[in-house]
């Protein structure tokens, strides 16, 4: 399978197309996610103690800090996703126009016919990057609704609202990003709150279901997405964030997003002029 990366940013937040060739540490994004398996070596998540096997019919949902992995079931292979980063603000938009809360209650997403060929036609959007944003967002948007409803078919509605953070945790989280580029442990940020390591992992374990070490890789990763996106220089990129070498920089943030730094790079600048699926596209009227 030849290499197929890009990137499309709209409303919803981001969609990225990748072909991954090494498993994927745990981590977690402050965005609900919903990834989509297209083919290649089979691969399996870990949402908590819940096992997700990708495949034609199952894609994996995570919400907001919740940590997960992705484990190829053999080495040597690759397997092409597409995924959805959510954007929060879209969700709680979505959520107040319908009046109910879009969360997925499971990580196991089932994908029916209908949605298995609407990922191909946003695949084939995104890759060829030659239609108008505007239609792509629609395209995405449609997907990602009938993804989330599916998702939770069975599961009791709840009122839309944003979720409540403990007041030194939110002051956690500011800290995190605003020091993003400084070298800085767990028990320091957690003595900067007032708070010892025990009641911080607590926190962090009960009000967002992850670590504080996962949610702080995790505010780097995105910083570092964020520099690169723009075209910032990437061994700036690293100095800035506190790695002692640009190889450990590209190590940590290919175990965070499934490739290295330099192809996320030129997928966020030079969308490819070709579409994935075999299928042709109709003229344009």
């Amino acid at each position: 399978m030849s290499e197929a990366y890009a990137l499309h940013e709209g409303a919803f937040g981001t969609a990225i197309v990748l072909e991954s060739r090494a498993n994927l540490v745990a981590h977690a994004h402050s965005e609900s996610q919903l990834a989509l398996w297209l083919g290649g070596t089979r691969a399996i998540a870990h949402v908590g103690s819940e096992v997700v096997p990708y495949g034609e019919d199952v894609a994996l949902g995570v919400n907001a800090f919740e940590a997960h992995d992705m484990v190829m079931e053999s080495s040597g292979g690759s397997c092409l996703f597409l995924v959805f980063m959510i954007s929060r603000q879209w969700l709680d938009d979505l959520g107040n126009a319908k009046g109910r809360s879009f969360r997925f209650p499971s990580p196991r997403v089932p994908i029916n016919g209908v949605l298995r060929r609407s990922c191909w036609r946003v695949l084939d959007l995104i890759i060829s990057a030659q239609e108008a944003r505007s239609a792509v967002d629609s395209e995405v948007e449609r997907l990602l609704e009938a993804a989330i409803a599916t998702s939770a078919a069975g599961a009791d509605d709840t009122p839309a609202g944003v979720m409540m953070l403990d007041q030194r945790l939110r002051r956690a989280i500011s800290y995190m990003r605003e020091h993003v580029s400084e070298i800085t442990t767990i028990d320091e940020i957690a003595a900067k709150v007032g708070l010892s390591r025990g009641h911080f992992f607590a926190l962090f374990r009960d009000q967002l279901n992850t670590t504080p070490q996962v949610f702080w890789s995790g505010v780097r990763v995105e910083e570092a997405m964020r520099r690169v996106a723009e075209g910032s220089a990437l061994t700036q990129v690293a100095l800035d964030l506190g790695f002692s070498a640009p190889g450990n920089f590209s190590r940590f943030f290919k175990e965070h997003t499934g490739v290295s730094p330099s192809i996320f790079k030129r997928a966020a600048r030079e969308p490819m002029p070709v579409t994935v699926t075999g299928i042709p596209r109709e003229p344009k009227i």
